[in-house]
């Protein structure tokens, strides 16, 4: 398409998406109770985490129902504007969203979709065209679709794994639907406690602070955070299970009976309880201070309505306060409370923390992390924040049998989780490229000599590569392209390699970026399953968009694997 039209094109979308959000303020939804429109999203979500209820059994979608609740935090200022008020039951507060409603709720939905994508449309990521019906956005080059999918998948690699075999006592659940509030006492502290246990041991994710900066910074220790966190996902778990036993009460009964299960299954999806119930439980649980507690809790809940809130960028906080109550998002305890959530929130929130924080510990301990897996590739030997001709290396390993070294720069930034974050990303790539790029240029005798002087050996003609270190992903294509002929890394990719090299008798660090592609492309050629194009009719506008289609249970399952090593 010529240069000109596709300016006319991306000038007529970026008036269009202020068309667009002007429409998505417009809409009645955000009269409705904060109860009502978000107990509403809760079950929507639902039904893809659960493959649907009732009879309705689809294959469950863990990727769409996650999606779902991340781009509820692309709503989170219009729900700010919904009422406090609740009605006695969320059976009431449910019947005020009419068959209009639920038409507006799609429709903020896809409208959030769309937002999702429009800055990257501002940076020039896709090709924009105007068709007869709206705009069709794609990526401009083959090139630039292979990277995306390529930083996709090192996103993926990087996310907190969650162990998914938990035995369930159904018969308990099954009392305990019938007689709590009532009884079930022992059912309830038993079952609590079994998946209390269950989620303690059943998380796996990279550790992005070290202990001693959780006791400063955070005012509360990695341990008593790994308790709470596993207090609240136990919470949730107790309610799905009530809600799956409601579900079971809808099948087998009929009229009044059959409707009361329906109503129970509904609270339990988006449960509303007092907050002292909750602090009560996790107080019994964990046995953390109270004072602990409620610093932890600040990282995963805000106020419903009329208060500076923490949602954002697709991390939804999965406790809304309301009033002495909490209302809370089971699903989303279970998958927004890893810890890059509390550096994401303090990054939000909290930025002299936040800078506290990156200064002090984050690079640091990513290098800390990365080192072991640089150290079991055969006979490499690797030292962290070399000093060499005035500018200091993150890492360094050299392997004596191959006489080859490779240089390694560090960039810790948050995991990206939007079109704000993922520039922060690739703006940190690219530095980190301008600093390898120094260390090229030196004469191959003072790369020689710097070899000699940190491992004490005798090294003449090493051959080197370079490498840029990340928590997770790169960035777009422009990042890509600047990494060429450099290894793109992360935790996992690294872990990889070095699961793959272990019956090599040395590793040539030479090769690493030739190894790290083959690793990504290799896993990308198993997780990738195609590219398509869907449509998203945005009030009225049809935008035509590319669409990643992945094999996660296959990513799951590769991730998995390299966190529980």
């Amino acid at each position: 398409m010529p240069d000109n039209n596709q300016k006319a094109a991306l000038e007529a979308l970026k008036a269009f998406e202020k068309e667009a959000d002007k429409a998505v303020a417009a809409l009645s939804i955000w009269g409705l109770s904060f109860r009502a429109l978000y107990s509403s999203m809760l079950l929507v979500a639902d039904a893809a985490f659960s493959g649907g209820r009732f009879n309705a059994h689809r294959t469950p979608d863990v990727e769409k129902g996650g999606t779902t609740l991340a781009r509820l935090s692309l709503w989170r200022d219009h729900l700010s504007r919904t009422g406090a008020a609740t009605k006695k039951t969320l059976r009431k507060d449910l019947e005020t969203l009419t068959p209009h409603k639920h038409a507006e709720i799609r429709q903020a939905l896809i409208y959030a979709h769309f937002s999702e994508l429009m800055p990257f449309a501002h940076r020039g990521a896709f090709r924009v065209e105007q068709t007869g019906d709206g705009f069709r956005l794609s990526y401009p080059t083959e090139e630039a679709k292979r990277f995306e999918a390529l930083d996709v998948i090192a996103s993926e690699l990087a996310l907190t794994a969650l162990d998914n075999d938990f035995r369930v006592d159904k018969a308990c659940y099954l009392r305990m639907i019938d007689t709590w509030p009532r009884q079930g006492g022992k059912d309830f502290i038993t079952s609590l406690r079994t998946a209390y246990d269950f989620h303690l041991k059943g998380v796996h994710e990279n550790i992005f602070v070290g202990a001693a900066a959780y006791e400063r910074v955070l005012g509360f220790t990695h341990d008593e955070f790994q308790r709470v966190r596993a207090a609240l996902m136990a919470y949730a778990t107790w309610c799905l299970n009530m809600a799956t036993a409601a579900e079971a009460g809808v099948m087998q009964e009929r009229g009044k009976a059959q409707a009361h299960y329906l109503h129970a299954f509904h609270e339990w999806v988006a449960p509303l309880h007092s907050s002292k119930q909750v602090l009560s439980v996790i107080d019994q649980l964990t046995k953390v201070p109270r004072n602990r507690v409620n610093k932890i809790l600040g990282f995963f809940q805000e106020p419903a309505v009329g208060g500076p809130t923490i949602s954002g960028d697709g991390y939804l906080a999965p406790i809304q306060v309301l009033g002495d109550a909490f209302l809370l998002s089971p699903r989303s305890l279970h998958l927004m409370t890893p810890e890059r959530n509390i550096v994401f929130v303090l990054n939000k929130v909290g930025r002299k923390q936040f800078d506290e924080l990156v200064s002090a510990e984050l690079e640091p301990s990513l290098l800390a992390h990365a080192r072991p897996f640089f150290d079991a590739l055969p006979g490499v030997m690797s030292k962290p924040n070399v000093i060499w001709d005035g500018r200091e290396i993150d890492l360094v390993a050299y392997c004596q049998k191959t006489n080859s070294a490779v240089q390694v720069q560090a960039k810790a930034a948050i995991p990206a989780n939007g079109a704000r974050m993922t520039r922060q990303v690739e703006s940190n790539t690219l530095k980190a490229v301008e600093q390898l790029q120094e260390f090229e240029k030196l004469d191959p005798a003072e790369k020689d000599a710097m070899i000699r002087k940190e491992f004490k050996v005798e090294a003449e003609n090493v051959r080197w590569s370079s490498a840029v270190l990340s928590r997770s992903s790169f960035g777009t294509v422009k990042a890509w392209q600047a990494m060429e002929g450099r290894a793109a890394l992360n935790l996992q990719l690294l872990q990889g390699i070095a699961n793959a090299a272990a019956g090599e008798e040395a590793f040539d660090l030479a090769t690493l970026p030739e190894r790290a592609m083959k690793t990504i492309s290799d896993i990308a050629e198993k997780g990738v399953l195609s590219w398509r194009e869907e449509t998203l009719d945005v009030f009225g506008t049809e935008i035509k968009i590319p669409l990643l289609d992945l094999d996660n249970e296959e990513i799951t399952r590769y991730r998995a694997e390299l966190l529980r090593r």
